[in-house]
């Protein structure tokens, strides 16, 4: 297992537990789903028990593996996991999927890029479904522990989260897609939210 796969399976994927059972709570029963920038599949596994057929994709082919090989281990048979880029999803056809997800991604995009990938999930779904950092994040230690989380990750990716942070998180991003926010979903801790777009 590679450093990363290892560190997101360890420390990020339990952190984020809450937020992922959010998205899965707002998840039809028996619908398809793309998990976008799924990292080591664990939304998408989970997501896996309520809909008819997962897809996760990534462009990390180390991540894609371990998400892979999570499902043979777990006995998940309904979802599958691919290395492609989400800017550039043509061989899905328009609604192909009932329901697209991402949880902690966008943030960590350059911002054309960010849009792309949204633009994208909104052709090829129904239904948007997208947790992220909340925006504005309360102040104390929860929202520290944030930044330096996302200082660790280093260069672009912080870069990128600042960017993220000063338009105003999701609901910019969303708008600059060409998503409209329905009522908010939830916070979880108030450091995260998850919102539901068409």
């Amino acid at each position: 297992m590679n450093l990363r796969a290892h560190t997101y399976d360890l420390i990020i994927d339990p952190l984020l537990a809450g937020l992922k059972k959010s998205v899965k709570e707002n998840i039809p029963a028996g619908v398809s789903v793309i998990d976008v920038a799924c990292g080591t599949g664990s939304l998408a596994l989970s997501v896996a028990s309520v809909a008819v057929k997962v897809t996760g994709i990534d462009l990390d082919n180390s991540l894609i593996d371990f998400a892979v090989r999570r499902a043979i281990k777990r006995k998940v048979y309904n979802a599958e996991f691919l290395v492609k880029d989400a800017a550039c999803l043509q061989e899905y056809g328009e609604r192909q999927f009932g329901v697209a997800v991402t949880s902690m991604a966008i943030h960590q995009f350059e911002e054309d890029l960010a849009i792309s990938i949204l633009k994208e999930m909104k052709r090829i779904a129904g239904k948007v479904i997208i947790a992220d950092y909340n925006f504005p994040m309360p102040p104390g230690f929860s929202q520290e522990v944030a930044y330096v989380i996302e200082r660790f990750a280093g260069g672009d990716h912080y870069r990128n989260f600042r960017n993220y942070m000063s338009k105003g998180g999701l609901e910019w991003f969303a708008g600059s897609a060409g998503l409209r926010i329905r009522p908010l979903v939830s916070k979880v801790n108030r450091i995260f939210t998850v919102v539901d777009c068409i």
